[in-house]
């Protein structure tokens, strides 16, 4: 248990205790020397015993006459209205009794009393008995059994005190309470429990507490009662009550690992783990910057420090935290992790961002967590700066991602700049932009830890003159590929040795970088033939250069190619492209009203005549760079279609009744929405097809498309869609006339290369709402206690009570179930040339599943898995288990990430109070496991 959990529910004491002095003090003012008009008699009170409502209305006079309008507009004294059945004042004692019914008001300030309220002058002591009820003017009533003020001491007392607090819950709280000059609190005897059952199933009890307002809150001790059963006690609670930020100590956390002791990787046991965190400090340095530092302690793995400032400067538009943690670990090297992001508003068009994630060792960071999500991540460090000007926008950034699950980094800066469209005349509109960017990889992976790091950098601008639907576009692009990287060069301009395929592929030349110069001028104009149906023919100009680096083995027929920049032959291009929306309307069935069928043809066209190429002096250096296939004709064409099938579900009939208010109220609320409401019945994508009229290569290959993609998707089945992609040709070799083997595509025989798919099905789906079957919906159904708003059941952040990191956020009470699967499939076309086994990977096939439901009212079940099909062993489990205990919740979680670590949590907490709780926690990482069991550390 968290000793700050109960502070809240003893602070309430406070709140209810400092209603005692107001309500004693209303007698007292009537004799000290200030003047009190007289009341008329009041209807007693018949208000049971212990009743905590607000009283009836005030005993104000009836009917005023000028005295008392003289009275109560005297500066400086204060009216009191009082009233009883009757009253006795004795002038020897100088004391004055209010028997029966009795009721006292002042200032807005009303204490009633079913017996009497007394008022002794010379003892300066009031006291009211029979079930007394004081009501501030803002605040819970409290009632007690007798009240006594003393007015030299300026203490008030309170037997059998009861109340109720509104603090993000509704508290009942009883006791006797002592309040000394309305700044020291005395309870003893308290209970409280938010519980609003008349035998509530648990209370809270403290011996003694003593409060000194707005500082801080001591007690001992304080007892947790189920029934009349005490099941857990603290020696002492002290709690801060100072408001605002402030300096301080941090609340330590403790987890015990390895009650039930297993086996580590070595044979010998590893004892029982243990690991305390939070311990630290707090330091407000300033209202606008803060300073925590903490530690954290874990047996036989590590010890770690942590640091993190916030700061918040909003005059200045700059807010942000920097967190760093270092780890030092039992049998190994120190550890660092950053994290933390700023923003900064420099000025109204100047904006500046940060973020920022790494980790030293991330084989450390996967050891030590159980989220499986974490496992896999990247962690990315960012920065980008915003500039707006009266002519444009400039943008910068920079990026670096590092991968958790194989450690490859990558190093992105990019920039950009958009110029406002300038309007040269009437009509027409010229736009250009400016973008460049730059990419440095670095691979983690064993087995690609000896390939050199990749480096690539684009430079590219464009420009574009609109005269109404005609317009001009041209492009400039710089891109340049560093050694060892994979240098992105079309296959139309390598060497056709290097390849055999189409002309659209990449191909990679390892070991040499190059620099790459792209030049397209193009003009279009978009023509509307009728309807939605679109004609855009375009006529362009484009030229290449190409240097590639000098450096390596390079043959002798191609040395002149190097080193320098080589233009390729200019290519003149034209292209028309054809697009159109065609509409089918069928009659609808069931709930729905109309079927609408939506197709989307699109053709395109391209052709380039071919150039002429010579094999004289930089001609023929120019067909050895660019390969002899560059001078071609292209003349090819591609056509993609999508359809869409979509229902219109039917508007609900209004209600019917005799008149226009009947069917008004019969109505209510129900407002006809402005459109129906749309499903997607069927939706069917295909990648677009492109064939070419001359060969494409030197093998005189035609067909453009190896790979083909499709999607398919509908609503019906809790967003069920479906991605595959099959490779349309096998390969075969072929031997050239120079002796090389080579791969030339085959014979047409479609291949699965990849196939993915995920639905989620409950009782609210639109499957089952079309059969019958489903339930209503959240609005429509009577709202009970404890039942989630959210019916599907959907993971959130962060769930009901902080308990723990759980992905089941129901609440137990018999909500809906909900059922989600997805599957995944990779595999490769086996190679003629894979002699050698393993070479190739043969597939990867994974069934992913979450399922929740309440399968009794008080319980509720979440559970989701990864299991590969491949291996046949299960990758990840989430098991969340909640059991419903009225004001109390209790919950089971079980996590094993991908890489073994395994999490086991038990907790029971309060729901109106989600920091109190009873909870286990016991955790298997791999930082706990002998040197021989752990990853290798990149």
């Amino acid at each position: 248990m968290k000793h700050r959990a109960v502070i809240p529910l003893l602070a309430a004491l406070w709140a209810a205790c400092a209603l005692a002095p107001a309500a004693a003090q209303v007698i007292p003012g009537m004799n000290r020397g200030q003047q009190r008009a007289p009341q008329p008699a009041q209807r007693p009170n018949t208000r049971a015993p212990g009743d905590t409502s607000r009283p009836a209305a005030t005993g104000r006079p009836a009917q005023s006459d000028s005295v008392i309008d003289a009275l109560l507009k005297l500066q400086g004294y204060v009216p009191i209205f009082y009233n009883a059945d009757s009253a006795d004042y004795r002038s020897l004692d100088r004391a004055l009794r209010l028997r029966g019914n009795s009721r006292v008001e002042r200032e807005g300030d009303v204490i009633t009393a079913r017996d009497s309220i007394v008022y002794r002058d010379l003892q300066d002591l009031v006291a009211a008995y029979g079930n007394p009820q004081g009501t501030p003017t803002e605040g819970e009533p409290i009632a007690g059994d007798v009240f006594f003020y003393d007015l030299n001491a300026r203490r008030a007392n309170v037997f059998g005190a009861r109340t109720k607090i509104t603090e993000n819950a509704t508290w009942y709280v009883a006791g006797d309470v002592t309040s000394e000059r309305n700044e020291r609190i005395y309870a003893n005897n308290s209970t409280f429990t938010s519980d609003d059952r008349p035998n509530p199933a648990y209370y809270f009890k403290a011996d003694r507490i003593m409060i000194i307002r707005n500082r801080i809150l001591v007690g001992r001790p304080a007892y947790l009662y189920f029934r009349n059963v005490p099941v857990m006690a603290l020696p002492f609670i002290v709690q801060d009550l100072e408001h605002g930020r402030r300096s301080g100590f941090l609340i330590p956390q403790f987890e015990i690992n390895d009650i039930i002791r297993t086996r580590g990787g070595t044979g010998n046991s590893r004892g029982t783990g243990r690991e305390i965190s939070n311990i630290g400090y707090y330091w407000a340095i300033s209202p606008f910057l803060g300073l925590q530092v903490a530690g954290r302690w874990r047996s036989q793995s590590y010890m770690a420090a942590r640091g993190n400032l916030e700061f918040n400067f909003r005059r200045r538009f700059l807010s942000g935290q920097i967190e760093g943690e270092r780890f030092w670990e039992t049998d190994g090297p120190g550890r660092l992790n950053l994290n933390g992001g700023a923003n900064w508003s420099l000025n109204e068009r100047t904006k500046l961002a940060l973020a920022l994630g790494f980790a030293s060792s991330t084989a450390f960071e996967r050891n030590r967590v159980v989220d499986p999500f974490r496992q896999t991540a990247d962690l990315s460090s960012n920065f980008s700066l915003t500039r707006e000007f009266d002519f444009g926008s400039l943008s910068l950034s920079a990026e670096r991602r590092q991968s958790v699950g194989n450690d490859d980094r990558t190093f992105s800066p990019r920039f950009g700049l958009n110029l406002n469209p300038i309007t040269l005349v009437p009509n027409v509109v010229f736009t250009t932009s400016f973008s460049g960017s730059s990419t440095q990889q670095s691979f983690g992976n064993a087995l690609l830890r000896r390939q050199p790091s990749s480096s690539t950098g684009d430079f590219s601008g464009s420009g574009r003159i609109a005269i109404g639907n005609f317009g001009v576009d041209g492009s400039a692009a710089y891109s340049h590929s560093g050694r060892g990287s994979l240098a992105a060069i079309q296959r139309s301009q390598v060497d056709s040795t290097l390849f055999s395929g189409d002309t659209t592929r990449l191909a990679a030349i390892a070991g040499n970088g190059a620099d790459h110069l792209r030049f397209s001028v193009n003009t279009g104009y978009q023509l509307t033939l009728f309807a939605s149906t679109r004609l855009t023919p375009t006529i362009g100009f484009s030229r290449e250069l190409l240097r590639r680096d000098t450096t390596g083995a390079v043959p002798d027929s191609l040395r002149g190619a190097y080193g320098e920049y080589v233009a390729g032959p200019p290519r003149l291009n034209l292209g028309v492209a054809l697009g159109t929306d065609l509409y089918g309307f069928f009659p609808g069935f069931g709930n729905y009203e109309t079927i609408r069928h939506h197709i989307q043809p699109v053709v395109s066209y391209t052709y380039s005549p071919t150039v002429t190429l010579r094999d004289t002096g930089d001609i023929r250096v120019q067909r050895q760079v660019f390969g002899p296939f560059s001078a071609r004709a292209v003349n090819q064409i591609q056509i993609g279609l999508n359809q869409t099938f979509e229902a219109k579900l039917r508007t609900p009939k209004p209600v019917r009744g005799d008149s226009a208010r009947d069917t008004a109220a019969a109505a209510g609320n129900r407002a006809a929405p402005s459109q129906s409401q749309k499903i997607t019945l069927l939706a069917l994508n295909t990648s677009a097809i492109g064939y070419s009229f001359v060969g494409s290569n030197r093998f005189n290959e035609r067909f453009l498309t190896p790979e083909l993609s499709t999607t398919v998707r509908t609503d019906l089945l809790g967003g069920f869609q479906f991605q595959m992609s099959h490779s349309l040709f096998d390969q075969r070799i072929v031997v050239s006339d120079s002796g090389r083997s080579e791969l030339k595509r085959g014979r047409f025989q479609p291949f699965l290369t990849s196939f993915s798919t995920q639905f989620t099905l409950g009782q609210n789906s639109a499957l089952f709402r079309w059969l019958g079957f489903a339930r209503g919906s959240e609005e429509q159904r009577v709202s009970e206690r404890g039942q989630t708003p959210d019916a599907r059941g959907e993971q959130t952040q962060t769930p009901l009570g902080n308990a723990n990191a759980t992905a089941n956020n129901q609440q137990a009470g018999g909500g809906p179930w909900s059922l989600g699967l997805t599957y995944s499939l990779t595999r490769q076309r086996r190679s003629p040339a894979d002699s050698v086994p393993g070479t190739f990977n043969r597939g990867n096939s994974q069934l992913g599943g979450r399922l929740t439901f309440q399968p009794t009212k008080n319980w509720a079940v979440s559970w989701q898995t990864q299991y590969s099909t491949t291996t046949g062993q299960f990758a990840a489990h989430t098991i969340n288990l909640k059991r419903d205990l009225y004001r109390w919740q209790a919950n089971f979680d079980y996590n094993l990430a991908p890489n073994g670590n395994t999490s086991f949590a038990f907790s029971v907490h309060l729901i109106d109070l989600p920091d109190l709780k009873a909870d286990y926690h016991e955790s298997n990482l791999g930082v706990d496991r002998p040197a021989t069991s752990t990853l290798p550390a990149p």
